[in-house]
């Protein structure tokens, strides 16, 4: 699984809302993650190393009336609680049976903020940030 999927899937386990990648549809209630074009490396004496990339997470929330409006703020809200809590509740998702990769941190790293407003609909974005360790083959 690449790592994108990885976070991809993570962000599904939040009222399981379906994420797609490189893409977000038009509509309320659709979401997407694009990989940010950063990435940091810090080696290991043991040969293995750790890396962190970062991601930008799109969601799109109905703004027609001002309830809807509050719901969204409410929703990413939670969202940011939720990905905070997660490690001490629950195992991030596997890369794979016997993949020499394994996540060690999915946070939030900005607050939501909207992009873009229409008639019936707000884009939200916020970053996200994965840690993950992986294991040299040679």
């Amino acid at each position: 699984m690449t790592i994108a999927a990885a976070v991809a899937t993570w962000l599904s386990y939040y009222e399981n809302i379906s994420i797609d990648t490189n893409h977000i549809s038009d509509g309320s209630d659709q979401y997407g993650l694009f990989k940010s074009p950063l990435r940091s490396v810090k080696d290991f004496t043991n040969g293995s190393y750790e890396i962190t990339e970062n991601y930008q997470f799109f969601a799109r929330q109905a703004s027609v009336s001002e309830d809807d409006r509050v719901d969204a703020d409410e929703w990413l809200e939670d969202l940011a609680y939720w990905a905070d809590d997660f490690p001490f509740e629950y195992a991030y998702p596997s890369l794979g049976e016997g993949d020499n990769r394994k996540i060690t941190l999915i946070s939030i790293t900005g607050t939501p903020y909207p992009m873009e407003s229409g008639s019936a609909d707000m884009l939200f974005q916020m970053s996200l940030s994965v840690t993950y360790t992986r294991e040299r083959e040679v």
